[in-house]
């Protein structure tokens, strides 16, 4: 790529050159599946769908199995390459394509970077313009132009990616328990395994380092450690009579893993642990990201036995459209409806909606974020099975979620008897 369009980057302060990236989703799950003659083709036709945008001035390069660049030169204004962008993923992201008798919708990122204004070398261009198409795709935007603060957050990005992957083998990671309770009987259902980062600094919060996990192969790494971790716990709490369901958080890029079924049943396996006493989470966002394929692998991980869980129920856009059809078990209705329940008749009604619905169709439900006595038994009164929250108890390391379950049992033990 340095090399075609090296020679047609000419210095001049007045204009500027625009290289727009363009990366074409989902083209190897479909020369997987269906062939690499079939993928080929779809790209021919997308890269002719792409001609209208390609004047005299430009230049069309394929420069990977799934990526485009188009240099744009002498542009009169550097908005002209923000309304490129614009215009392309207007034009061509899910737009029906077909090759050789297979048609798909094409899910395209494209991003955008200006000589000499943010590059003065080909080499630095293409940097730029990739900074800003990995930021676009990890952000969930279909577009982005270039900007200098992405170089930095990217760094920072990649050395906590970095440090993590370090920590796993350092085995700094810990996972801490918070417990669910069942609202009818007030027994111990089961916890909830969540993942923390003690460095010798101090902790480094999960809503930053998970994220970050998330947008790389790390989160496929932190999450097979996460399934190992706590059903190995598991084991050993059932050998010593206690027996509680494992809710483990799983992420969308995990479920689109073609070996994900497989992975989930292989470690149960090795740890002896029921699927029974196995609840999946995955959030409603994640799920409706890729619908057809997750459905397809949650159905099978159900039939298996597994407990499915759509966490953060409630603050997706699809829920009703898609309620019928999703292979769950449980809804856990998102902490933000649970935490004003008492002073918001909103957030009542929409989470006595959602029991109600979820009651209709045979599932159980779930509220986290309980963080006091009324919001308990107002939930409890609206039917949901089961909860957890800081009123209940915060998540623990293991020794003092032990100590905590054995107080907690002998207490209800007791009361039991009275």
């Amino acid at each position: 790529l340095v090399k075609r369009i090296e020679p047609l980057l000419v210095y001049d302060d007045t204009k500027n050159s625009a290289l727009i990236m363009i990366n074409v989703h989902h083209t190897r799950q479909i020369s997987a599946h269906h062939g690499f003659d079939v993928a080929e083709e779809i790209l021919n036709v997308f890269v002719e769908e792409l001609r209208p945008f390609i004047k005299t001035n430009c230049l069309l390069v394929r420069c990977g199995n799934h990526e485009f660049a188009l240099l744009l030169q002498k542009i009169q204004n550097p908005g002209h390459c923000q309304l490129a962008l614009s215009r392309i993923e207007r034009t061509l992201n899910n737009k029906s394509l077909s090759g050789k008798g297979y048609t798909t919708k094409t899910r395209i990122t494209t991003s955008g970077a200006l000589y000499p204004t943010h590059a003065l070398t080909a080499d630095q261009l293409i940097q730029c313009a990739e900074v800003a198409i990995y930021q676009a795709e990890n952000s969930g935007q279909p577009h982005l132009m270039y900007s200098a603060k992405m170089s930095s957050r990217i760094e920072q990005q990649l050395k906590i990616e970095s440090d993590l992957d370090i920590a796993i083998d350092q085995q700094e990671l810990e996972l801490w328990y918070q417990p669910k309770l069942d609202l009818r009987t007030n027994a111990l259902y089961g916890v909830e395994a969540l993942s923390r980062w003690r460095t010798p600094n101090g902790f480094i919060a999960p809503d930053i380092f998970i994220p970050i996990a998330e947008q790389s192969v790390m989160i496929k790494t932190l999450t097979h450690w996460t399934l190992n971790t706590s059903l190995s716990i598991q084991q050993e709490w059932a050998k010593v009579g206690l027996p509680l369901n494992m809710a483990i958080n799983i992420s969308g890029k995990v479920v689109d893993d073609d070996e994900f079924v497989e992975v989930i049943e292989h470690t149960c396996g090795v740890w002896g642990v029921k699927p029974k006493y196995v609840t999946l989470e995955i959030t409603e966002t994640a799920l409706m990201q890729s619908f057809e394929s997750n459905l397809q692998k949650l159905s099978e991980l159900r039939s298996l036995g597994f407990t499915i869980s759509i966490d953060d129920f409630g603050t997706g856009y699809s829920s009703l459209e898609y309620f019928k059809t999703l292979p769950v078990n449980e809804i856990k209705i998102d902490k933000s409806f649970v935490m004003n329940l008492m002073s918001d008749d909103d957030d009542r009604k929409m989470v006595s909606m959602i029991a109600g619905l979820s009651r209709a169709f045979g599932l159980k439900i779930v509220a986290e974020g309980v963080e006091d006595e009324g919001a308990l038994e107002m939930l409890r009164s609206l039917g949901v099975h089961r909860a957890q929250g800081y009123h209940i108890a915060k998540p623990m390391p293991e020794d003092e979620f032990l100590t905590w379950a054995e107080f907690y049992l002998t207490n209800l033990e007791l009361n039991n008897s009275v």
